[in-house]
């Protein structure tokens, strides 16, 4: 048996990781700021929008409470929404839905929703980005009820843990460093 190996940076193998569950499940759709034609701010969702439509890579407009929200709604009904914050400090403006929606949902409904809901956020220092791009929040999302964190740390690492998280029927929120995306 022959194992193919190719070499991938981290944004490429969290894109084909996307791409394998986006193809694998119609019910996967992307939504954030600059995710459709211009491929998201590290590139993870190029090339996703000419080939899955408009309708399941939504670029939405720079409002981070709103795509969070949007993407609510469509994991309680069935689908399985990515929602992509461009930076991790910019998930601060959706720390409601992040914390009393996604978060508490599925226990104060009385487990009657799942929440297959991703919440990707890159973030950390070292890129010459400005202080509101360049924060680590891991700890003030680890308290928050009902949410699973991943960490990616190498590519292999990044893409399987978006392969394994888009099925799970709970909310995760998949952290990135910024210093690793490689652009």
């Amino acid at each position: 048996m022959y194992i193919l190996w190719h070499e991938l940076l981290l944004f490429e193998a969290l894109r084909e990781g996307l791409e394998e569950e986006m193809d694998r499940d119609p019910t996967v759709c992307v939504m954030g700021e600059d995710v459709g034609h211009y491929g998201g701010s590290y590139k993870v969702t190029k090339g996703l929008a000419p080939n899955y439509g408009d309708l399941r890579v939504l670029d939405t407009p720079i409002a981070e409470n709103t795509f969070t929200g949007m993407g609510i709604e469509p994991a309680m009904t069935g689908l399985r929404p990515i929602v992509e914050g461009m930076n991790m400090g910019f998930l601060l403006l959706a720390f409601n839905q992040i914390s009393n929606n996604c978060g508490m949902l599925h226990y104060t409904s009385g487990c009657q929703f799942k929440m297959p809901i991703v919440i990707r956020g890159p973030g950390g220092v070292g890129r010459k980005l400005g202080a509101e791009h360049s924060q680590r929040l891991e700890s003030y999302f680890q308290s928050i009820p009902g949410i699973q964190m991943v960490a990616c740390s190498t590519p292999y690492n990044a893409k399987g843990l978006m392969k394994e998280r888009i099925p799970d029927e709970e909310y995760v929120l998949n952290l990135e460093d910024t210093r690793e995306q490689g652009l």
